[in-house]
Order: C-alpha cells, then sequence, then structure tokens
C-alpha cells in the first residue's frame, strides 16, 4: 500500500513526524513524502532536509510553488499552483493514500489534488477551532476527506457534524504530542545547537523567554504594528528573549523586520528540529506569542505560555494559557505572571504521546477497507455510548 503525506510547513513536520516513523515500520506500506510551500524554503528553516536526513531511504518529492510577498493575494495563488502541480505529483506517484494535516491554505490544495484524483484522503486535527480563515479551510477539508483522525473528544463531534458518519472519526489524539513526550527524555538543548543570529547569550541564562508569533491572514494590515507591541513588551524586560520566524502567512514579511531589527537584544533562530524546538521549550520560563506549540504542545509539557490577540481564538486550552490583547503593558504583566507562576502540571488534553501508531492503524486499516480492531475503536466506541 502507498501512502502518500503532503508536509507543507515547518510546523506541520511536528504533527506529522510520528506517523511517518509508525506508517514506515509497517512492511506493507511505501511511505511517499511530497514536500511544499514554505516546508522549501531556506528563511523557514528549509524542513525538508531534515526529513531527509531522518528518512535516506523514503522518496521525497519537492514541489515548488511559492511565491514572493506573503499577502492575502499570494496566499490564493499558491493555493491553485499547488493544486495544478500536485495534480501531476499524485498522480506519477499514484497512491492509495493521501495525508494531509491540520488548515493552512496549501493543505486545501492537497486535499482537492487527492479528492479530484479519487484517493483515499486522509486529515488529522480537523474539527478545531482557531479563528480567521482557517477554520474555513479546516472544515472544507473535512468536507473533503474520506478519513479523521481529530485530537481531542470536541473535535471529533464537530467533525460529525460536517460528515454525520461515526465510522470515519477517530479521536487519536494530536502526534505532535508523540514528540512533546519524546522531548521530555532529551538532553537540553546548548546554544552551540540552536545556531541563529542577534545577541549570543551566556548558557542556560535565566530565565529564557520564547518568542513565537505569527500573522492573522484578516489583520494583515495590522501585523507589523502587532509585532511591535510585542516587542515593546520583551525589550528592556529582565530575561533573555529567543525569538522564532513566523510563518509563511498574509502578513509575515512585516512581523520578519520587526525581528531584524530586534536583533541588537534577542536572539533569531529560523528553525529547530521539532523534538529539539521542544525540548528547548522546557528550559524556558514562558512562550509568548499565538503559535499552536502553546495551545497543544506546552500544555503537554507545562510550559506557561502567554497566547497573544485573536489567533488560536476557540481553540481548546490547557491551565497552561492565559491570553493577552496586542497591548504591550497588558502583554509584559502576563509574562511577569506566568513567570512568578512557574512550571504547570502536564495536561493530555490534546493526548497521551502514542497518536502516531494510532493513526498508523487506521490509515493502514481503513485503507484496506476493514475496521481497525485494539483500543483505538473500542475507545472510540466506549466514548459515545
Amino acid at each position: 500500500m502507498r501512502v502518500a503525506v503532503v508536509l507543507t510547513a515547518r510546523p506541520s513536520w511536528a504533527k506529522l513526524e510520528s506517523v511517518c516513523r509508525a506508517l514506515k515500520a509497517r512492511p506493507d506500506v511505501d511511505l511517499q513524502i511530497i514536500a511544499c510551500a514554505s516546508a522549501l524554503l531556506e528563511r523557514y528553516g528549509r524542513v525538508v532536509d531534515a526529513v531527509r536526513r531522518d528518512y535516506p531511504d523514503t522518496a521525497i518529492t519537492e514541489c515548488y510553488t511559492t511565491y514572493e510577498g506573503a499577502n492575502l493575494e499570494t496566499s490564493a495563488k499558491e493555493t491553485g499552483a499547488l493544486l495544478t502541480e500536485l495534480g501531476g505529483v499524485l498522480s506519477r506517484l499514484s497512491p492509495d493514500v493521501g495525508v494531509v494535516c491540520a488548515d493552512r491554505h496549501e493543505v486545501l490544495a492537497a486535499a482537492q489534488a487527492c479528492s479530484y484524483l479519487h484517493l483515499r484522503l486522509v486529515h488529522l486535527q480537523g474539527g478545531e477551532r482557531s479563528g480567521s480563515i482557517d477554520d474555513k479551510v479546516r472544515d472544507s477539508i473535512t468536507q473533503l476527506a474520506d478519513i479523521h483522525c481529530v485530537s481531542t473528544e470536541r473535535a471529533k463531534y464537530r467533525v460529525y457534524g460536517l460528515t454525520g458518519d461515526w465510522s470515519c472519526i477517530w479521536n487519536t489524539g494530536c502526534p505532535s504530542i508523540d514528540l512533546a513526550k519524546q522531548a521530555l527524555s532529551e538532553p537540553p538543548v546548548t546554544w552551540n545547537e540552536m545556531g541563529g543570529a542577534g545577541v549570543e547569550f551566556e548558557e542556560y541564562p535565566t530565565p529564557i523567554v520564547a518568542w513565537l508569533q505569527h500573522p492573522v491572514t484578516n489583520e494583515m494590515a495590522e501585523a507589523g504594528a502587532q509585532m511591535e507591541a510585542t516587542a515593546a513588551a520583551l525589550r528592556d524586560a529582565p530575561y533573555d528573549v529567543v525569538a522564532f520566524w513566523p510563518g509563511e502567512d498574509a502578513g509575515a514579511d512585516a512581523m520578519s523586520k520587526t525581528l531584524r531589527l530586534s536583533q541588537d537584544w534577542c536572539h533569531t533562530i529560523r528553525n529547530l528540529p521539532p523534538s529539539r524546538f521542544l525540548r528547548f521549550l522546557t528550559q524556558c520560563a514562558c512562550l509568548v506569542g499565538n503559535s499552536s506549540a502553546g495551545i497543544r504542545e506546552a500544555s503537554y509539557l507545562g510550559v506557561p505560555v502567554v497566547n497573544i490577540g485573536t489567533r488560536q481564538q476557540g481553540r481548546e486550552r490547557g491551565p497552561n494559557v492565559i491570553g493577552a490583547p496586542h497591548d504591550t503593558l497588558s502583554i509584559r504583566a502576563s509574562i511577569e505572571h506566568q513567570i512568578a507562576h512557574g512550571p504547570y502540571q502536564s495536561s493530555t488534553l490534546y493526548g497521551l504521546g502514542n497518536a502516531g501508531e494510532r493513526i498508523a492503524e487506521v490509515i493502514d486499516g481503513c485503507a484496506r477497507g476493514f475496521v481497525p480492531t485494539g483500543d483505538v475503536r473500542r475507545a472510540d466506541r466506549a466514548s459515545l455510548v
């Protein structure tokens, strides 16, 4: 059985890596990885290189369709361009199953291509809410998909509301929690390992604040001002700041400019391998920004988080997350509160750290036309009684 996993962005590899590992371990599965969009770009860490290192004997196809500009127009054009390219790539590879993750515009293109080619489509992380156009995209992918591996019970019921079919929905947990669990047993991340640019701090300064903030597509015009409000809250504060570059969304250029101008007081990093990024978070006193990592993985790791603005609005969250508006004083007060609080108790809202194997079981079984047995199916049935 040939399974094509479509990787579209740096954060997506944290969700897909444990699934790929579990599929690769199955002798009857021929794993194919299609890397596209920002996963191929140097300015976003070129995550495809890490994938090649980890999977040297796996077929990896690169599909370039990213436009310069990172605005609403380029997002629309990139979706169409990737749909065109993936039509040819998927026809040539001829997989039995396609796997996509989450809610980016590139994922919508991949879902359309799989659907029109009549490939069985597996969607991870459907049924969630995070605000902006992402919710419309996610629900559109849900309608196109045949098999749904969701991360929470609430998400499972939302997907049922869209599909009306319990038999195609499994609450497997989020595969990024698998990497968070793995990260806890890894050695600390060193400064030499991180690389990057800007201020060089002493080894293991205390405290460290991680800064990871993405644009909100329907607030693109405010992206630069929103990033500057956070910068003003972090600048001259009594802790060291390590910033990660924003994702490739409309408004990213304005946010990146703020980061470049902040390198005289903070350290910036393009990319860390997923498990090393999560291990680094455990070395931080707080994560600031609006990344889903703060909602998902950080809740399992117990890392204090300040989520800024409307991104992640509506997404289920653990007790480790507090919100703040795009206001410098509010952001700084929230950071100080979280640092004073310290680590939180681990939350299993998004899973127990075994999602990759459970998703591989669902994919393998459903693709062959039978319902998987074992704890995956039993757990789901029990939850519906």
